[in-house]
C-alpha cells in the first residue's frame, strides 16, 4: 500500500481475501487496545485459529504491498500501514490515551482517520529540528502549530515502502524550510511537496477508506 501526495496518484487500496482482512483487523484491535504489537498466542487467542493459518495469512499479507512488514527471520511485526510498531519522530496519541507512531508524515495524518479516532500528532520540522503539532478532531484538523506546514514526498516509490520511503517523507514547519531541504537533498523534479492543508483531504478519503475496509471504524 502506498500514498502519493501529488495530484496525479493514490493507490490506498488493495486485493484482500477475507482471512487476510480478519487478520489485519485483529492486528489493529490488539493495537488499539494495548498500544503494542500482537503475539501469534494474541492472535490465535483472537482469532481462534491455529498459528500456522495465522502466519501463512501473515504471509500472504506480506507479500501484497506494503500492508505489513515482519522482522527478517521472525513472526514479529514491526509495521501494519499507517502505524510503526518501533518509534518514530511521528507521535500519535488517541483520545483514549494509546500512544502510537506513523511511519511518516502521511500515515500520521491518516491514523486518526482510518481509526476514527481523535488525536494529537506530535512530530518535528525535518530541516530546523523544530517541534510542529496537530490535533484532528472528527476527521477535521481543528489545531496547527504552524499555519503554513507542509510535507514532502518522493515521487518514485520503491517496495518496501516501509524502509525505502517512509524516512523521506516528512513534514516541515513552513515552505520555504521544505524548499532548503529538498534542495539538499533531492532533486526539485522527483518530489511532491504539499501543505497540510491541501494534503488532508486526500488523505483522508484513502485511509477512510482503508479503515472501512477492514472493519475497524
Amino acid at each position: 500500500m502506498s500514498f502519493d501526495i501529488g495530484e496525479t496518484e493514490m493507490r490506498c487500496e488493495c486485493e484482500l481475501k477475507p482471512e487476510e482482512i480478519e487478520v489485519l483487523k485483529s492486528i489493529f484491535e490488539i493495537i488499539l487496545k494495548f498500544g503494542r504489537s500482537p503475539t501469534i498466542e494474541e492472535l490465535q487467542f483472537s482469532l481462534k485459529k491455529p498459528s500456522e493459518e495465522i502466519i501463512h495469512s501473515l504471509g500472504d499479507v506480506e507479500k501484497k504491498g506494503d500492508f505489513l512488514l515482519r522482522k527478517r527471520g521472525s513472526q514479529e511485526i514491526v509495521s501494519v500501514y499507517p502505524l510503526s510498531l518501533t518509534p518514530t519522530k511521528h507521535h500519535i496519541t488517541l483520545e483514549n490515551g494509546i500512544k502510537l507512531f506513523g511511519m511518516c508524515a502521511v500515515d500520521a495524518l491518516g491514523a486518526p482517520i482510518m481509526f476514527n479516532k481523535n488525536a494529537k500528532i506530535v512530530s518535528y520540522c525535518k530541516e530546523c529540528e523544530q517541534e510542529i503539532t496537530i490535533e484532528i478532531r472528527n476527521e477535521e484538523i481543528t489545531f496547527m502549530s504552524h499555519p503554513n506546514m507542509t510535507i514532502c514526498s518522493p515521487k518514485t516509490q520503491v517496495y518496501p515502502a516501509a524502509e525505502t520511503t517512509c524516512p523521506f517523507v516528512n513534514f516541515f514547519c513552513s515552505k520555504e524550510h521544505a524548499d532548503e531541504w529538498i534542495a539538499k537533498n533531492f532533486r526539485l523534479d522527483n518530489v511532491n511537496q504539499r501543505s497540510v492543508k491541501q494534503a488532508f483531504p486526500k488523505i483522508r478519503e484513502c485511509w477512510k477508506q482503508n479503515g472501512e475496509m477492514l472493519g475497524i471504524r
